[in-house]
């Protein structure tokens, strides 16, 4: 028979789980693992916690968490998510399982699990988040031998990452040594008006070459001009985006996109 536990400490944490009448083991790491009672420890085989990512990339009303579908070998797993602020509800999440991510610029980022097909993972949506607030996580793996919590404090500011620029273009500047790099930002950002993004321009030569970066002053409109190139070469020329105080992480570089300067 399965059953619903929910238990709260303190006040602030709420932990939720469907279990078939689990008894608790608490590994080195402080992870959370149940197993059954009055088995074989051998046969035992609940899931193993989930590697959890999350990242906003709508920052500050919004953010994904993700994790690798496990080995096809395991048993079926439901996944209960949970998450709330200090003194606050406990909202639900609901996970899905997805085989093309919907925002692929954080996949290279997230953690892999041998055995998963490629691009197979769990996502979950964090809504109503507010500015500067600590939230509890809770993501619980269930299968009918146990289950196995990733538990997680965070606030938004700690784990902003916008998404790739798009539309980016590369140009060579007619009669000049230049090219002039222009793009987008990214339509996942919520308000590029109260919470303004900035960006940086990566170029090498084609297969070889230190990258060159530059950073664009705040406020800087959404293009460049890369000066001093050399003549006859192919350049690869990269757009990334970060949050206008540095807040979380920068996000992926975009594709990149190959031109040759012509002999001058």
């Amino acid at each position: 028979m399965y059953v619903q536990h929910c238990v709260c400490v303190l006040f602030w944490l709420c932990v939720c789980a469907v279990v078939t009448l689990l008894s608790g083991v608490l590994s080195s790491d402080g992870t959370v693992l149940t197993v059954p009672s009055g088995e074989n420890r051998a046969e035992r085989d609940p899931p193993s916690p989930p590697e959890v990512r999350c990242w906003s990339p709508s920052y500050p009303f919004k953010a994904l968490c993700s994790w690798p579908e496990p080995p096809q070998t395991q048993l079926p797993i439901q996944y209960i998510a949970t998450y709330s602020m200090k003194g606050g509800e406990i909202q639900q999440c609901h996970p899905y399982p997805t085989s093309v991510h919907p925002l692929p610029s954080p996949e290279s980022s997230l953690p892999g699990v041998n055995g998963s097909s490629p691009g197979a993972r769990w996502l979950c949506v964090l809504k109503g988040l507010k500015l500067y607030t600590s939230y509890k996580l809770n993501i619980t793996g269930v299968n009918r031998m146990g289950s196995a919590s990733h538990l997680q404090a965070f606030t938004v500011e700690d784990i902003v990452k916008p998404d790739p620029p798009v539309n980016v273009t590369v140009q060579v500047i007619p009669g000049k040594l230049r090219l002039l790099v222009k793009w987008a930002p990214p339509p996942s950002w919520s308000d590029h008006t109260l919470f303004p993004l900035k960006y940086q321009v990566r170029y090498h030569w084609d297969n070889k070459g230190t990258p060159h970066e530059i950073t664009l002053d705040p406020f800087e409109d959404t293009k460049k001009v890369l000066p001093g190139l050399s003549p006859e070469r192919s350049y690869l020329v990269q757009v990334c985006s970060m949050e206008l105080m540095g807040l979380g992480q920068s996000s992926d570089w975009s594709l990149p996109i190959t031109v040759t300067i012509p002999a001058h």
